[in-house]
């Protein structure tokens, strides 16, 4: 039986309503975001302090990658646990020696035996993490901007103890985060369908009355291109638990939300937007120009950061990534097969996105009819489906404006 649930919202199929709970659940939660917030400012204030070896070094520090472009989830979903990118911009001379700098850092964080991140802290190849007791990471990257380039490029510093591998790299995270974000936009058909999910689900008119913190947006209000980059990663994250891939790299989310930027026009339905995408991506993985036979991917605001240089490691380890994808394009479309039981359905979302989303989705679906029921909303339709109407037409004089990203988290509305 496919339920779909029609009304002032929008419509929603079953297998969209199922995907943005799924969305909903790899969330962070306000109260982790601001914890992160809290966390990095906190780094880089102690990395600044009264006599740390980069005193007075530091020029600014934000976070980057998928924090910055509103595409972060949570690593591990059933501890809400998060890991936090930061580019730490320190006034010293672009080609100072990597090994140098790195250490610096690591020295600086780690301090004195009885300070306060003393022990949590590992030096790796191009950041040093801090890692808190909750589990969640910090890395923090350390950046010399370059003169006469483009805002805010910079050179980041590589150095790899086990074999003394070291240069300097080009980057400029800003640029990217900037560009990212402004070319992709929300859409109010998703917004209204997302909404009206969600207040089907919560059952509560007042939790759409909740105004979100400044750099904070609701999975509702963020673009479903943002949405489906989201849902691809955990995809990832759970393919990659594999034993056979425990010491592969995975492909870095920045790389896909480069190639996301050219994806074509945005789906107003998630599941068709996550369809493109994954499509997007595996276009590019088939062109294989790089010198390993791989893809070659750049920052579009600043060519010479590419972000390829890790990943793929060869022509094999892109192959598998591709097939990870079709395997996620093929389970969506048996999703929107109207004779799969519920158990069935919790099978492909669990093989998709892990067991604790997979079960949050279906126990929302089961909720969301359970209020409709219980409104008396639920009716027969035609060939003895199942329709419902969405109980929230107090709410649908809302007026809403989609608007650019104006945030760190990719998206936003303003209402009038």
């Amino acid at each position: 039986m496919n339920v779909a649930y029609p009304g002032p919202w929008g419509q929603i199929s079953e297998a969209d309503a199922l995907l943005m709970d799924v969305a909903r659940r790899i969330q962070l939660s306000k109260t982790k975001h601001e914890i992160a917030e809290t966390n990095f400012r906190a780094l880089c204030q102690h990395v600044d302090r009264e006599g740390s070896p980069l005193q007075g070094k530091v020029v600014e520090c934000y976070p980057s990658g998928s924090f910055a472009t509103g595409t972060a989830i949570a690593s591990r979903v059933a501890k809400d646990q998060h890991d936090v990118d930061v580019v730490i911009e320190l006034n010293v001379p672009p080609d100072s020696p990597p090994n140098v700098m790195l250490e610096f850092l690591f020295e600086a964080i780690n301090g004195d035996p009885d300070s306060r991140y003393h022990g949590m802290v590992t030096q790796k190849s191009r950041c040093v993490t801090a890692k808190y007791t909750d589990g969640t990471t910090v890395d923090l990257m350390p950046v010399a901007r370059l003169p006469g380039q483009p805002e805010r490029a910079g050179n980041l510093f590589h150095h790899k103890k086990e074999s003394g591998e070291t240069y300097h790299k080009p980057v400029n995270p800003w640029g990217f985060v900037k560009e990212f974000n402004e070319r992709v936009e929300v859409d109010l058909d998703f917004y209204k369908s997302f909404m009206g999910r969600r207040l089907l689900v919560d059952g509560a008119l007042e939790k759409a009355e909740t105004q979100p913190m400044p750099d904070h947006v609701p999975a509702e209000e963020k673009s479903p291109r943002i949405v489906a980059l989201q849902l691809i990663k955990r995809n990832r994250d759970i393919a990659s638990r594999d034993t056979a891939r425990r010491n592969m790299r995975k492909p870095p989310s920045v790389v896909l939300a480069a190639i996301a930027m050219e994806a074509g026009p945005v789906a107003s339905n998630l599941i068709d937007e996550v369809i493109n995408v994954a499509n997007a991506i595996r276009a590019k993985l088939r062109e294989k120009t790089g010198p390993r036979r791989t893809i070659l991917v750049r920052n579009p605001a600043y060519p010479p950061d590419v972000f390829t240089d890790r990943w793929p490691e060869n022509e094999q380890a892109q192959d598998l990534f591709d097939i990870d994808l079709r395997r996620l394009v093929v389970e969506l479309d048996r999703l929107r097969n109207e004779g799969l039981g519920m158990s069935e359905k919790r099978d492909i979302l669990k093989r998709l996105f892990g067991e604790t989303a997979a079960s949050y989705a279906i126990d929302s679906n089961l909720d969301a009819r359970r209020h409709e029921m219980e409104a008396g909303h639920l009716k027969a339709g035609s060939r003895g489906k199942i329709g419902a109407s969405l109980a929230v037409s107090a709410v649908a004089g809302t007026r809403t404006t989609p608007v650019r990203a104006a945030t760190r988290e990719g998206g936003g509305f303003l209402k009038e």
